[in-house]
């Protein structure tokens, strides 16, 4: 019966400090009845926009980068075609009076650089610090307008991709 009832009393603070355990573990991992949990929400984690297009393409960290309003602006970003299937993509902006337009593979990543796709257009139609309403479309999924940051190429890694015509 001592052995027993020794047992009973070393059982009691394990099974408490379990108890205890459990109950802060499951804390950390619940969030309040209704909301997302934060690593659900999507977000611009780079200095560009994102945005989807229907199901098919994700358009990530997307900007201009020019020297000044009116100059040649380089549009830096990735493409992600979920698809299969290639995807035609083009981006236009008003005021710009042309659309610039790429090919993503079916299942794969299309970088918007000079080195990768270079896609420049000829007259960006607001200075470095402003935003530009940028209309991306494809036949498959219509169209989108995203809010895409200008930026002047000041910062690195930036200055390495500002358009050919203004490095010289």
């Amino acid at each position: 019966m001592a052995r027993s009832e020794h047992r009973a009393r070393l059982r009691r603070p394990l099974i408490a400090l379990t108890m205890a355990a459990l109950f802060l573990i499951s804390a950390c991992g619940g969030t309040p009845t209704g909301e997302t949990p934060m690593t659900m929400n999507q977000y611009a984690a780079g200095d560009g926009a994102r945005g989807d297009l229907g199901e098919q393409l994700s358009l990530e960290n997307l900007m201009v980068l020019t020297a000044e309003q009116g100059a040649p602006g380089q549009l830096v970003g990735g493409v992600v075609n979920h698809w299969e299937r290639p995807a035609e993509v083009s981006f236009a902006a008003e005021g710009m009076g042309e659309t610039l337009t790429a090919t993503a593979a079916g299942g794969e990543t299309l970088l918007l650089n000079p080195d990768q796709e270079s896609l420049v257009f000829s007259a960006v139609p607001v200075p470095p610090g402003a935003i530009l309403d940028l209309q991306v479309s494809s036949p498959e999924s219509g169209s989108v307008t995203i809010p895409v940051p200008v930026l002047d190429g000041t910062m690195s890694p930036y200055d390495e991709f500002l358009p050919d015509e203004l490095t010289r």
